[in-house]
């Protein structure tokens, strides 16, 4: 009778011990409510990491990467195209500037030594600078499972503010646009003469067709700098420009960002100019901007082959002087550690001037300008020895706006800028 006590104790404490944790898991999440879990995963490198949502200020995505799945092996390389197109939905659908992507793998035992040895030997999915990817594994932590399958589901996407927005078992159930919002494209059109001077389209009509029904959703006129902006919902995935100058002579017309980038040349046919938006086009001309530069140097040193690193940053400075503003130290920070965690590595500061002024001025300007950077590096702790600082002033312009050519000042930016030229 004893033994029988006993053994209905340990039975009873098991129960006890279950609903504990299934307690402390909490509840199974729907669309629409509000995350805030911890869930302890391991990197590539055994170390376990704390997977946190929300994300800060950043959507998540996490998808359920089957690198064993009953023995069928990892997902195919047509499942991953289909998850990157998933991604550029949910980047235009949504407006998304920010966007983690965490392949979530759930290995055990022997299995994750396969795991780490397949994901350093080839990552299935790649980082972009629209996007970040991580790839995480629970290796064995089973209360983290749990709480991975109330909360995940195949693919999963969460807002900064935890808010589940959609999940779906299998891709083509996955939808994520926000129809409440809306797409503003600001562009800028332009038409070349046979020296390849560009001069802006005025009062050019516009208008932009969805899909192959021909029906014109939106429609403008471009101003004296060529200049349009358009608002379209963003529910969509197919839309055409078209565009009819009031000079019938053009014989080319190019689409450019507002800062004189060019996107494509347009098409001339029968009925006039056309351009076929492209996923990436959107995102370009609706502005919406994720790049950072630990992210675009972590792509660099995770790509052996390259040797250096050139990037462009907004780094801004007092009108006509050299002096750094507060804003800018924040990207001037995240450069500082990553010098900090990587001492073999050099960095060359470059600045560029617009072409307003006098061309010495802006020569003299732009050196002390990079002067000023490399020395805030230095004040930081930086090696002197690993930082160059070079002005180019307005000899590099990249669009349209050299000498005399009157641009607003969206395009004259496009030229102030400073380049980062990392080196290993």
């Amino acid at each position: 009778m004893r033994k029988l006590a006993i053994v209905s104790l340990i039975f009873l404490s098991l129960i006890f011990s279950s609903a504990s944790v299934n307690a402390q898991v909490g509840r199974s999440y729907k669309i629409g409510d509000i995350a805030n879990e911890t869930i302890e995963v391991y990197d590539t490198n055994k170390v376990a990491v704390n997977l946190k949502v929300p994300d800060n200020d950043t959507y998540l995505i996490v998808y359920n990467y089957r690198w064993v799945n009953a023995g069928n092996g990892v997902d195919s390389r047509d499942s991953l195209k289909v998850l990157e197109q998933k991604i550029a939905e949910v980047i235009i659908g949504g407006m998304i500037g920010k966007l983690r992507v965490v392949c979530l793998s759930y290995d055990k035992d022997a299995k994750f030594d396969d795991w780490i040895a397949q994901i350093k030997k080839e990552k299935p999915l790649k980082s972009t600078t629209r996007y970040k990817v991580d790839y995480y594994n629970l290796h064995n932590n089973g209360l983290g499972e749990l709480k991975c399958k109330e909360l995940f589901s195949r693919l999963c996407i969460i807002g900064p503010d935890g808010k589940i927005l959609q999940y779906a078992k299998y891709f083509a159930n996955f939808r994520y646009h926000r129809t409440d919002a809306k797409m503003s494209l600001k562009a800028k059109l332009v038409t070349s003469d046979a020296k390849g001077v560009k001069t802006p389209l005025n009062n050019a009509l516009v208008h932009v067709d969805s899909g192959n029904m021909y029906d014109t959703i939106a429609k403008t006129k471009t101003d004296k700098f060529g200049d349009f902006e358009l608002s379209l919902p963003n529910d969509k995935k197919d839309y055409k420009i078209k565009v009819k100058p009031q000079d019938e002579k053009v014989k080319n017309i190019s689409i450019l960002t507002r800062q004189g980038a060019e996107v494509q040349k347009m098409e001339l046919k029968a009925t006039g100019f056309e351009y076929e938006l492209l996923s990436a086009d959107i995102i370009l001309l609706a502005e919406i901007q994720t790049e950072d530069i630990s992210l675009k140097y972590d792509l660099f040193n995770s790509a052996a082959r390259m040797k250096e690193l050139n990037t462009d940053e907004n780094i801004f400075y007092e009108t006509n002087k050299s002096t750094i503003r507060p804003e800018s130290k924040v990207i001037l920070n995240k450069i500082v550690k990553i010098l900090n965690d990587n001492p073999k590595v050099k960095v060359e500061v470059i600045s560029h001037t617009d072409a307003n002024g006098d061309d010495a001025a802006n020569l003299e300007l732009s050196s002390k300008r990079a002067l000023e950077v490399a020395d805030y590096f230095i004040k930081n702790g930086i090696s002197d020895k690993r930082i160059k600082s070079t002005g180019k002033g307005e000899t590099q312009i990249r669009n349209r706006c050299q000498n005399g050519v009157p641009c607003p000042d969206k395009e004259h930016e496009y030229n102030r800028r400073t380049e980062f030229k990392f080196s290993r």
